[in-house]
């Protein structure tokens, strides 16, 4: 790890900025792109059946990784005053673990599933939750201004996991035991690098400090049970799917639905450079400057969509077709209705950054509540009885709800802060 020794000594800002917008790009690309990559190698290697099992398993492993994560980065990234120690970031992060490995039994064994449904479950979930163990580490790094150190290894560990998961696939065409293989792997990848780094931003854990736990656990709880719903609205679909439609159908939508969280991540790449100094112009009496560098994000947002709703219509869908080698020019119209969506769910998604530095964390968790109510109540009847189609309103009409009472909070606070 002698190579991080240089990137560590680095005072200059402008170029850790720009490093660390690059390496956030490369991780969150090879982030989005991972379940498409291992769909495509699933559906070539295993067939549509299998493809169709790796869907609904990716859509529950990362319904677990909201648990582990709990919502803290963002909370941690914008403690900027430094109220919680790395200690207190630490121990809680140990407890949300413990919690999404319970999650991740409860997902894969007591839902009813078939022993290899199950598996695939399990260990693709063993898989992903070590972004949750990663993510406390890199949250370090992001607050004390090195996004680019965290972003750069991230990459690294994406990459040769990647590779190692589709080399094994390749050789046993079992995804299960590729999944475990693989996750031992990640885990030591994750150990060797954030050892060796950590060091450099913080000392040894203090002792544990049960006040200042339990005060961030209730600060940053409204996060954990909003990113939660928001994952289950954003999956709510497939949920259906797989309660009312087939394996076959789920991996068709599967496909479809990928392009979507193309707009999502690569918003995030843009903005979360920024939330640092989005924190500090609220925090320290420039709502102008804040006003400002929000509308400047959102119209990014919007501009990627359009260009994503643009380039799906004349040329994604016909890329998918070939990509996956099947016929997806009869779902143009869905296809369409997701992208859209998922620009809204962008807009959304962003906006609970935003509502997390204004400490309106409660009011996140209201919106959420009010989209997974109408999921809740209305996607499985939706599914039945449109398909696919239905299925792809559930998701514009889930994330135009979180963005219609988002804004109105956003408003509803920033014009009570000018008065005052």
């Amino acid at each position: 790890m002698k190579h991080l020794i240089p990137k560590l000594q680095d005072t200059d800002q402008s170029r850790i900025l720009q490093n660390g917008t690059f390496w956030n790009l490369c991780a969150s690309l090879l982030n989005s792109l991972m379940t498409a990559f291992i769909l495509f190698f699933v559906m070539w290697l295993n067939g549509v059946e299998d493809a169709g099992l790796f869907s609904i398993a990716a859509a529950l492993a990362y319904q677990a990784l909201t648990v582990g994560l709990f919502g803290v980065r963002n909370y941690q990234v914008a403690d900027v005053k430094g109220y919680f120690d790395f200690s207190d970031y630490f121990y809680l992060r140990v407890f949300t673990a413990l919690l999404m490995y319970a999650v991740v039994v409860y997902y894969a064994f007591c839902q009813g599933y078939s022993l290899e449904k199950a598996s695939v479950i399990f260990s693709f979930s063993l898989f992903k939750s070590i972004d949750a163990l990663e993510d406390l580490y890199h949250g370090e790094y992001q607050r004390q201004g090195r996004l680019d150190l965290a972003s750069y290894i991230q990459t690294i560990r994406y990459g040769l996991s990647l590779t190692l998961l589709v080399t094994i696939l390749f050789a046993t065409h079992n995804l299960s035991l590729t999944c475990l293989i693989t996750s031992a792997f990640s885990l030591g990848v994750f150990i060797l690098q954030n050892t060796v780094l950590i060091r450099h931003f913080t000392k040894k854990c203090r002792k544990m400090r049960v006040l200042e736990i339990k005060n961030l656990f209730l600060a940053t709880l409204p996060l954990c049970l909003s990113t939660w719903l928001n994952i289950y609205i954003l999956n709510a679909a497939k949920y259906s799917i797989d309660k009312v439609l087939s394996s076959e159908v789920q991996a068709y939508f599967g496909i479809l639905v990928l392009p979507v969280f193309t707009i999502n991540l690569l918003a995030t790449v843009i903005y979360r450079p920024y939330i640092t100094g989005l924190a500090m112009d609220w925090k320290n009496g420039r709502p102008w400057n804040f006003l400002k560098g929000c509308l400047r994000q959102l119209a990014v947002i919007t501009g990627l969509t359009i260009l994503i709703i643009v380039f799906g219509w004349i040329l994604g869908l016909h890329l998918l077709s070939l990509l996956y080698g099947m016929q997806l020019d009869l779902y143009m119209a869905p296809f369409l209705i997701l992208l859209a969506g998922g620009g809204l769910n962008t807009f959304a998604v962003f906006m609970t950054v935003v509502l997390t530095i204004q400490e309106k964390q409660n009011m996140i968790f209201v919106g959420y509540v009010l989209s997974f109510l109408f999921c809740l109540f209305f996607s499985d009847q939706i599914v039945l009885r449109y398909g696919l189609i239905g299925a792809s309103w559930v998701y514009f009409a889930a994330s135009a709800i979180l963005c219609i009472f988002y804004s109105g909070v956003f408003v509803g606070v920033f014009r009570k802060y000018i008065r005052k």
